[in-house]
């Protein structure tokens, strides 16, 4: 039997041949004609270029036919081509779309997409029309982001185990995300969180405990729901983290290492107690500012992401859906909506008020000179950034943990204090001078303030250091 079956094939691709050819004589013969695609998915990286082909079957010169590219979803016009070769463009897609007619003689017609953006995706058609013929084909855009590789944080808990939590971001669509130890089994995490608002990008945290009787091998992996290869971070824990006595130790060994801890100890908590204190003197004090002293901060355009349009006056900062044509420099964030201010600090007292209105999917502080700009990276204080954010309506600390954040009531206007010389980075609500939340650090080198603003249409605007308003429930030199 098997070795009947390739001239059964040859026999059935002879007849499909015969079929095409006999169809294609029919269409030449009444001037009807088929519009295909040839792949009817075309899935590309968020950035990139996508390029989608319709053709006319059989072929047939397409040049004095009116082919029209529309984006169906939405009806918004992508390109149309008509007779005398006039091409018109939809002005919402203006400069970022083109239409390749090179092929058009032999009936195919290719729309080119640069810089895909999330609002791209989806169904296209594809009309071709003449005085005596019209048909139409669909064809469907997915656009995929590949996000960071798995950041892995360890953190003591406090039942005595070691807590390791995953972060990753840049995700789109929303991935998976799962832990296994060594022998290959799934573990289950005790929290899961994600966040959408990174432009409609996924961010995603899990974290669990391991305790000394555990496998101390772990692997998180994050893995797409497309066929392409995921990404996984591993680590080994260490006994050392988990120490047990030594019964072998001589008494003298035993004192000399209880001295050397109790002094460690002695000065760690030292240490916490001052940097509590500078906290705590800040949450509980009533803050006095000299008005004079108010920082007229203004924004630095060269640093914004090409998402983020800066006002003329360089005073406010929305995030919109589409990238902006802007020079690409080293100095500007290219993968998160981030702008800075255009001064930087190394020393002193400085502070300033942003209007943040009702909206959230930002984030303000302060950040070194030197932390990153370009690429995906996590931010944190140990990364370099000091900053609160407002997040599907939860305050956090923009730290390894995303600190939940107890914020009374949602302010309007924030103030950011920094403190340069005491390491002090604090918030406070405008309205009522009560503080959201303090950072205690040791600076060194440039400090700028730091924007990020993710959800289109969100502004933040930095308020007029000559307004009386701010003077309300504060004590002014």
């Amino acid at each position: 039997m098997g070795a009947q079956h390739p001239s059964f094939d040859t026999a059935l691709a002879s007849a499909f041949l015969i079929l095409c050819h006999q169809a294609a004589s029919v269409a030449s013969s009444t001037g009807h004609f088929e519009v295909i695609t040839p792949n009817p998915v075309v899935s590309v990286l968020l950035g990139k270029e996508a390029l989608l082909v319709c053709q006319l079957l059989p072929a047939h010169n397409a040049e004095a036919m009116e082919i029209r590219w529309t984006q169906i979803r939405d009806d918004k016009e992508k390109l149309i081509y008509q007779k005398g070769r006039n091409e018109i463009q939809g002005e919402a897609y203006r400069d970022q779309t083109d239409l390749l007619t090179s092929a058009m003689q032999g009936g195919i017609v290719s729309l080119l997409i640069r810089n895909v953006t999330l609002a791209d995706q989806g169904k296209y058609g594809c009309d071709f029309q003449s005085p005596d013929f019209f048909n139409s084909a669909e064809q469907e855009l997915q656009v995929t982001s590949s996000g960071s590789d798995p950041h892995l944080h360890l953190t003591r808990d406090e039942n005595g185990g070691i807590r390791v939590t995953c972060l990753s971001a840049g995700w789109y669509p929303k991935p998976r995300l799962f832990w296994t130890n060594s022998r290959g089994e799934t573990l289950r995490p005790d929290f899961e969180g994600e966040d959408d608002h990174d432009g409609g990008l996924f961010n995603l945290s899990s974290s669990l405990v391991v305790m000394e009787s555990s496998d101390p091998a772990l692997s998180c992996t994050v893995r797409p729901s497309s066929l392409s290869l995921g990404r996984m971070s591993s680590l080994l824990i260490a006994d050392t983290l988990f120490p047990r006595p030594s019964r072998q130790r001589t008494g003298l060994i035993v004192f000399l290492v209880m001295l050397c801890c109790s002094v460690i100890v002695f000065v760690v908590c030292l240490r916490i107690h001052r940097a509590k204190g500078k906290i705590k003197k800040k949450l509980d004090s009533k803050p006095v500012f000299d008005k004079a002293a108010l920082e007229a901060v203004t924004l630095d355009p060269n640093t914004a992401h090409p998402s983020l349009v800066v006002s003329t006056d360089q005073r406010s900062v929305t995030a919109r859906d589409m990238l902006q044509p802007v020079p690409n420099n080293s100095e500007r964030f290219d993968q998160y909506s981030c702008v800075l201010g255009t001064d930087c600090y190394t020393s002193g007292v400085h502070y300033w008020d942003v209007e943040v209105g009702d909206k959230q999917g930002w984030a303000l502080g302060v950040t070194r000179e030197s932390a990153n700009r370009r690429g995906r990276f996590s931010f944190s204080p140990e990364q370099g950034t000091w900053a609160i954010q407002l997040s599907m309506g939860q305050y956090r600390a923009v730290n390894a943990e995303w600190s939940l954040l107890d914020v009374p009531q949602k302010p309007r206007k924030i103030r950011v204090y920094l403190d340069y010389d005491s390491g002090v980075v604090c918030f406070y609500d405008i309205d009522t001078m009560v503080p959201i939340h303090a950072f205690t650090s040791f600076f060194s080198g440039k400090i700028y303030p730091f924007f990020w603003v993710w959800s289109v249409g969100t502004s933040l605007r930095l308020a007029d250091f000559h307004s009386t308003a701010y003077t309300k429930n504060v004590g002014v030199v």
